[in-house]
């Protein structure tokens, strides 16, 4: 892929991360990004992640195909108000790192009207409960998955050139059909956010725990909490439109934790107690399916 010159569109901790990751392993590529705000344009110029900062305002004049490869990282709400001013022909290659595919291939779909096109929507798994530019990493894509989606007309030479382009920064990928993506990402990222944030609110709702967790200068908190708390309450304006893009399949993944915390619960309310084997058999179904699922062996 040629990478002369780069528009990141959105730099926050992964738009900015990015930038250092291009800088790494493209030096010669002239970075130039598109902010809200002209804090962020000031970290982002102290912070030397990208070569020319422009705040939205000041990006009207920009012409797409001015670049080799546009990356858009911004909310996906963000994004499908910006397809549409796409333009149907040329040669830049276009990317988002949205959490969320349907919304955003079905955008493509609609814009390119049947036209082949560059455009590949792409969902790098990784990032933390940090935001903003000053937040940007080096690194923050080595070893980790980007799953690659193709809308209907995108040209098979682009697809492999954006799966190059992952590569080249140290990323695995696979490629994953919207609704595939949607669904699997509901249950092993989007709900997580949810039951996290949840847990600090419940925790955070009892008045004994509150009491002694504020009379002590340090955490009364094991690991358990710590780990599970993590990402709690991390990006609010993100997450609120992730939920809306992928409200189906996230309602569903919530029903169902619900129907298994409900049936958890009831074990608790039969007469002759708590039966260990039922206890033993919730856990060792979990130990199982969680090697399975994160590949723990």
């Amino acid at each position: 892929m040629k990478l002369d010159q780069v528009l990141i569109y959105g730099m926050g901790l992964m738009g900015g991360s990015l930038a250092l990751a291009i800088q790494e392993k493209y030096p010669n590529a002239e970075i130039s990004a598109i902010v809200r705000s002209e804090k962020s344009k000031k970290s982002i110029l102290d912070k030397h992640l990208a070569h020319h900062v422009y705040t939205v305002v000041e990006s009207t004049s920009i012409q797409w195909n001015e670049y080799d490869l546009v990356v858009f990282s911004t909310p996906v709400a963000t994004l499908l108000e910006i397809i549409p001013s796409l333009p149907i022909s040329g040669e830049t290659i276009f990317i988002d790192l949205g959490s969320t595919k349907q919304t955003i291939v079905d955008a493509v779909d609609k814009h390119f009207n049947g036209n082949q096109h560059n455009y590949i929507s792409t969902h790098p798994m990784c990032g933390s409960e940090q935001t903003g530019p000053e937040s940007a990493v080096p690194g923050l894509y080595r070893d980790k998955l980007c799953i690659l989606t193709k809308p209907k007309m995108a040209r098979e030479t682009v697809m492999e050139s954006v799966k190059g382009f992952w590569e080249s920064i140290g990323s695995w990928t696979i490629p994953m059909d919207a609704k595939s993506h949607d669904e699997t990402l509901a249950y092993v990222s989007h709900l997580p956010h949810v039951v996290s944030t949840i847990l600090v609110n419940v925790a955070g709702n009892n008045k004994t725990t509150m009491e002694q967790v504020t009379s002590i200068a340090k955490p009364i908190t094991g690991g358990g909490f710590r780990d599970m708390s993590r990402i709690a309450g991390s990006n609010a304006e993100m997450w609120t439109s992730i939920f809306k893009e992928n409200r189906y399949f996230l309602q569903n993944s919530i029903d169902d934790f619900i129907k298994q915390l409900t049936e958890f619960r009831n074990l608790f309310l039969e007469e002759d107690g708590l039966e260990p084997s039922k206890i033993h058999s919730i856990w060792d179904l979990a130990l199982k399916q969680k090697e399975t699922i994160q590949k723990t062996k």
